[in-house]
Parts: C-alpha cells; sequence; structure tokens
C-alpha cells in the first residue's frame, strides 16, 4: 500500500459509530524491518522497507510466532474496525500500554481524492505526520512520550 495516500485522525470515542465487528492485531516488533503478527487466528511474517511499507508478507505457525515473539522489543495489541459507512475508513482502537489511542485510517485509491477529502464532522486533529500515526513509529516511544503525544492531539 502507497501510505502516502492514507490520512490519519484521532477520535476520543467512537460509542455512536457504526463499525464493524473487530478483527484483533496482537504485533510484535522483532527489529526495525520485521514485524510478526497474529491476526485473529492467522499468525504472519511481515517484512518492511525504510519508508515503513510492506514488501513482503508470509503465514507463519503459531508455534514459528510464539519462538519469534520473545525476540520482540515491543508489542502492540489493537482492535481494527471498518466504519460501515465509508470503506476507506477503518479505525484502529490500541489496548494495553497504548490504550487510550483511537487512530482513524482514511485510504485513497489516488491523489485527487485524497486532494478533495473533507473529513468527517466526528474526526478530530490529524495525526498523519506525528508518531501516533504508525505501529513502528509508536513502538519507539516511551511511556512519557506516548502519553505527551496523545495529550498534544486530544488536548487533556
Amino acid at each position: 500500500m502507497n501510505e502516502r495516500l492514507t490520512k490519519r485522525y484521532i477520535i476520543k470515542n467512537i460509542e455512536n459509530l457504526e463499525l464493524s465487528i473487530p478483527l484483533r492485531y496482537e504485533r510484535y516488533y522483532i527489529n526495525d524491518y520485521l514485524r510478526i503478527q497474529k491476526k485473529g487466528n492467522k499468525c504472519e511474517s511481515e517484512t518492511l522497507n525504510e519508508k515503513n511499507i510492506v514488501i513482503k508478507k508470509e503465514e507463519i505457525s503459531l508455534k514459528g510466532f510464539n519462538e519469534l515473539k520473545k525476540t520482540a522489543y515491543k508489542k502492540i495489541v489493537r482492535d481494527s474496525y471498518l466504519y460501515e459507512k465509508d470503506n476507506r475508513i477503518s479505525i484502529k482502537v490500541y489496548l494495553e500500554e497504548y490504550k487510550g489511542l483511537n487512530r482513524i485510517e482514511v485510504n485513497f485509491p489516488n491523489e485527487e481524492e485524497l486532494k478533495n477529502f473533507k473529513k468527517e464532522p466526528w474526526m478530530e486533529k490529524e495525526i498523519t505526520n506525528s508518531p501516533l500515526a504508525f505501529d513502528k513509529y509508536l513502538s519507539k516511544l516511551t511511556r512519557q512520550e506516548f502519553e505527551k503525544e496523545l495529550k498534544k492531539y486530544l488536548g487533556e
């Protein structure tokens, strides 16, 4: 996926949105270019390039997943929802260490749609260029840095 065709926003509360049933992601970052994840019951290995774009994805066994996760420097758990009124929009609700972060991702098929996009009234501040925008960068934040970033965008 071309990450430049995605905008990211933050939202405090998802309660009144029409959302799909969530899919649980349990991600482990092994290094800057390798992460593994359990997506529902499926285990995967993803290789990232220097721009944080997945360049290789393969299914791995649960045993392989459990062995690799022991070598991870960070774990991120989140639920992913699709917004029922617009299939370009997904919402990531973070759990555990990153609880409080609810990230909206809007994916665009082309530059024109990206340029003409008007955010929904329920979408809050844009975080596309912040460390909260990508799990890889989120994984590098200390607890204090995470709380500072969250406060910056949620204003609490």
